[in-house]
């Protein structure tokens, strides 16, 4: 008999019934972390930084692994509303409604604590799920080639999964994915100042001129332990830095770029490429079942 995981019982049935909610709510978050043109190149860097152990078609697949990585913005869809409503709480995480605690373990559990909470689903964001789940999709992609050596439908869907992951790397490096505050804050007078700061901030990469060689020197692919715990450690980083958006953002500094502002948006987007071609990589290994174990 398969093992469940348990859920309390009441509050797992609230938090399904506020998923019915979600659908009122998803025009309100801007549609992208970084434009598409940011996604492919944070893709194309993380693969310059796969090592020789990992198979000659991934290393050889940059521009699928580029088209696959804007693939879930487009499951965001207007003309889908179905769809839309459950993907687009997939790309953020509200860190503060966890007062810096542990984040829930599952899914379930996260959607259990919203309910209790009364927080809508679609304002909470379920971001660190969908990367885990993600990675374990993956692995599982992995082993099915490492099994089927020939099959390009075991290769075509390791570069699939592998393209929507680290397009949900990139939404994790991206500090307004982790705040209530994802396009503007309070001001004095309790109106919402900064408006549209989300769309400066997602936009910068491809205004100003970043390139893949920017993204991937000097860095390289590792082998990681605990996948949860590097996602955990990278959201809380992330939120870290949402105060400093805002202060850039109010010097005009996203629109008309400072050597700060660069320095500080390079950064986010090397540390999304990082963590694509880490998941990647331990995704391979994991994949062998004599090293699925290796820490």
């Amino acid at each position: 008999m398969a093992h469940r995981l348990h859920v309390n019982r009441p509050l797992a049935f609230a938090a399904v019934v506020s998923i019915t909610s979600v659908a009122l709510w998803v025009g309100a978050r801007p549609a992208h972390a970084w434009w598409s043109g940011g996604h492919k190149l944070i893709a194309a860097a993380a693969v310059k930084m796969l090592p020789d152990d990992v198979p000659e078609f991934f290393r050889n697949a940059t521009e699928e692994l580029g088209e696959m990585a804007i693939e879930p913005d487009e499951w965001k869809s207007q003309t889908t509303p179905r769809l839309r409503a459950a993907e687009q709480p997939e790309h953020f995480l509200d860190y503060e409604h966890f007062g810096g605690k542990p984040l829930p373990r599952h899914r379930y559990e996260a959607l259990a604590f919203y309910a209790s909470q009364k927080i809508d689903l679609a304002r909470g964001g379920t971001l660190p799920y969908a990367l885990e789940e993600g990675f374990e999709r993956l692995q599982l992609a992995f082993r099915q080639v490492r099994i089927y050596p020939e099959s390009a439908g075991a290769k075509h869907r390791a570069i699939m999964y592998a393209g929507w992951l680290a397009h949900y790397c990139g939404d994790l490096a991206m500090p307004l994915h982790s705040t209530v505050n994802f396009d503007g804050k309070p001001g004095a007078n309790g109106a919402i100042i900064q408006k549209g700061i989300h769309a400066r901030l997602d936009s910068f990469p491809e205004k100003h001129g970043f390139t893949v060689n920017m993204l991937s020197e000097l860095q390289a692919a590792e082998r990681r332990g605990s996948v949860w715990t590097l996602i955990e450690q990278t959201l809380k980083e992330s939120h870290s830095h949402v105060d400093e958006c805002f202060a850039f953002d109010a010097a005009g500094e996203f629109e008309k770029e400072s050597e700060k502002s660069r320095e500080f948006v390079v950064g986010r987007t090397r540390l999304a490429a990082k963590l694509a071609a880490d998941l990647w990589y331990t995704a391979w290994v994991k994949s062998d079942p004599g090293k699925a174990t290796i820490r």
